[in-house]
């Protein structure tokens, strides 16, 4: 597969045409492919996400695999596996993941909602360190359908130099156009905003656009191309694609 980066996205295409045929869901979908919000899957509901990811000063693929469940009404398990190429390389399996997703309280308008990640990463495929990280999350919804969304990540390798890292991001998302108002806060059809975050560590401050169009009631696909306004040596342009289906 060397020199031949699409075969990523064919991967994922397979994927698509599988799961698709899956039932119906009631799922709430992603409002942003960099963010987390509040929402998590309904208590025994599953889903399966596709994210490709691409970063232009390194020609570098990644194509993620995961597998979401409401547990609960307020917990959700959410494990991964990663693939990765970039130039002068073949696809090869980069990791695993499993990420422990939490929210507190109930939904409603006009209120600050609070959540939490916890996630642990196994890129041992590579040859590097485990890694942990807490995602803390706080979103607020408005009856015309927008999403305020910040994270605060912290994250730290388990062995090794055991080096940290830590970035806040914020998002925010509104329906576009021919978007219907849904019964929980979400919109069908097409929405839109913008992502941005900023690197502690790396000192580097990126922001884009995030386009959002729910197809159907289980099938929703998102896109942000994140450019970077400072310069840093970890300035680059990056895209990421999600698609998720519920069932």
């Amino acid at each position: 597969m060397t020199n031949s980066p699409y075969r990523v996205l064919t991967l994922a295409a397979c994927v698509v045409t599988f799961v698709g045929l899956a039932g119906r869901a009631d799922a709430h979908h992603r409002d942003f492919t960099f963010l987390r919000d509040w929402f998590l899957p309904y208590a025994g509901e599953n889903e399966i996400e596709s994210r490709t990811s691409y970063i232009d000063s390194m020609r570098s693929f990644s194509q993620e695999f995961e597998y979401e469940y409401g547990v609960s009404e307020h917990f959700a398990i959410e494990p991964g596996i990663e693939f990765h190429q970039q130039t002068g390389e073949d696809l090869h399996l980069e990791g695993w993941d499993t990420e422990l997703r939490f929210n507190f309280g109930e939904f409603a308008y006009n209120q600050i909602l609070p959540a939490l990640n916890v996630e642990y990463e196994d890129p041992s495929a590579r040859g590097e360190p485990s890694r942990g990280e807490l995602k803390f999350i706080s979103s607020y919804f408005t009856p015309a359908g927008e999403n305020y969304s910040v994270n605060f990540n912290i994250g730290q390798e388990l062995s090794g130099p055991k080096e940290k890292e830590s970035e806040v991001l914020f998002g925010y998302a509104r329906g576009l156009g021919s978007a219907r108002e849904s019964s929980v806060g979400y919109q069908t059809g097409w929405r839109g905003g913008f992502e941005s975050m900023f690197d502690f560590n790396e000192h580097f401050l990126a922001a884009g656009p995030v386009v959002i169009y729910r197809v159907e009631k289980d099938f929703n696909a998102l896109a942000t191309v994140m450019f970077p306004l400072n310069k840093t040596d970890q300035q680059h342009t990056a895209l990421k694609l999600i698609m998720e289906w519920e069932f």
